[in-house]
């Protein structure tokens, strides 16, 4: 390039390589959580062996990032389905700072639903962290191997062909059959830079128990004074802590 100057404006470059659907591939469950994404990590890296992982985190070749996500799945008699409480998800996300974000409401239910938000670069660059999302996972149930959204084709629609009433047959039975018979939790995903990986890695198991402590702790306090499970919480919901959104 340098010796040719029409070739020049090419001197530049940088590649922006993204992998998606790997979940499968990285799945793991061990003793516990730290371990487990250990395990991760080792089953992501067995998958996609041509990634050169030195290289990737040698920040002096450019900037790693990496989606670290926590599902928290209900053990239960019979299937239960979690939601998250949008007043509470929008405290947290105003406690750790990020910005005013996209609220996505759960069908009619204003209260619940997911939240999705960057962090300010002045933050992201003393926490490493990047982005956040805080959804449901019931959307599961009529969402696409390639995540899209649309469940039919607008031209199916209108002609309301075989094809059509067929794919609105499959769909009313993923919910009067399949779906009651699951169970569906939450899911917290952090997008962080390659160098705290390690960090998160080893205390995620307590900073998962600690909020999950917290929980049943409020709710046995809400038993014993109200009679009445999640009233309080429901009466006094958590305010939004704007300063800082």
């Amino acid at each position: 390039m340098k010796a040719n100057e029409g070739l020049t404006h090419f001197g530049s470059f940088f590649f922006v390589i993204q992998i998606k659907g790997s979940k499968g591939a990285a799945h793991a469950q061990d003793a516990n959580m730290t371990s487990s994404a250990w395990k991760a990590l080792k089953r992501f890296k067995v998958s996609f062996p041509g990634l050169d992982w030195g290289y990737m985190n040698n920040r002096k070749y450019g900037e790693l990032v990496l989606d670290i996500g926590v599902t928290i799945q209900a053990v239960w008699d019979e299937p239960v389905v979690g939601l998250w409480r949008l007043d509470c998800l929008d405290a947290s996300f105003g406690a750790g700072g990020y910005k005013s974000g996209k609220m996505h409401t759960l069908n009619t239910l204003s209260l619940f639903g997911g939240l999705q938000a960057e962090s300010p670069r002045s933050r992201m660059r003393r926490t490493h962290m990047v982005f956040r999302s805080s959804y449901n996972l019931a959307y599961e149930v009529t969402r696409k191997h390639d995540n899209a959204r649309n469940l039919f084709d607008e031209k199916i629609v209108y002609g309301r062909d075989a094809k059509f009433h067929a794919e609105m047959k499959a769909v009313q039975e993923l919910y009067t059959e399949k779906a009651p018979r699951r169970s569906y939790g939450v899911r917290d995903e952090f997008r962080v830079g390659g160098s705290a990986m390690r960090e998160i890695m080893e205390t995620i198991e307590m900073a998962v128990s600690c909020v999950l402590k917290s929980l049943f702790r409020n709710l046995s306090t809400d038993k014993g004074t109200t009679g009445d499970g999640l009233a309080g919480h429901q009466a006094y919901p958590v305010d939004s802590i704007q300063d800082l959104v």
